[in-house]
């Protein structure tokens, strides 16, 4: 695991003269932020009939959602017909199935500690995108050296344009995942 630390250099050439400190807290923002838009923290687990369907959730993070469930057959149960879920991330199976799998995602936790491991593979595909959503609050900060609120617009729009590309590609993987519903024509 990465720590978001790591991107501190990126978020100070973007925002020259940023305290250390200042540089971490708009970083564990924006990846915040970011996971949460993109659902990129997506995550399968499969449950047999008559188990508690408690969805395991990463230290750190909370539970975002579920995308969707497949029954023992690879058949897509429907949310509020064959299935329930609750806040905390448990689901509750109304169907009679031998197994079922579900498809979720987490998000991290609003106050994250200074340590925080990050995803790998979000960090190294999106850093540049990460650096640009906490330097543009960053650039909002009154009174700093680094304050400009032009450069903090441009960094903004192309954090929202990574989150969209990541949101993209986490949605592309579990379409791979997800069976095609017939259609019905009348």
């Amino acid at each position: 695991m990465t720590q978001l630390s790591t991107l501190i250099p990126l978020v100070r050439e973007r925002c020259g003269g940023v305290l250390e400190k200042f540089a971490l807290d708009h970083l564990k923002r924006a990846y915040q932020k970011f996971c949460a838009e993109s659902l990129y923290l997506a995550r399968s687990q499969q449950f047999n009939q008559g188990e508690a369907a408690r969805l395991t959730i990463d230290d750190d993070h909370a539970f975002g959602g579920v995308s969707f469930v497949l029954d023992a057959n690879g058949h897509e149960l429907e949310r509020g017909l064959d299935y329930n879920v609750s806040v905390s991330g448990e689901v509750f199976i109304t169907k009679n199935t031998s197994a079922f799998k579900v498809f979720y995602y987490i998000t991290p936790l609003f106050s994250l500690p200074d340590d925080f491991d990050a995803n790998d593979t979000l960090i190294s595909k999106y850093a540049d995108y990460l650096a640009d959503g906490a330097a543009s609050t960053l650039m909002k900060m009154p009174n700093t050296q680094w304050t400009e609120i032009n450069f903090s617009e441009h960094y903004r729009r192309n954090f929202i344009d990574g989150y969209r590309l990541a949101y993209r590609e986490a949605i592309n993987a579990l379409d791979e995942k997800r069976p095609t519903k017939p259609r019905e024509f009348y």
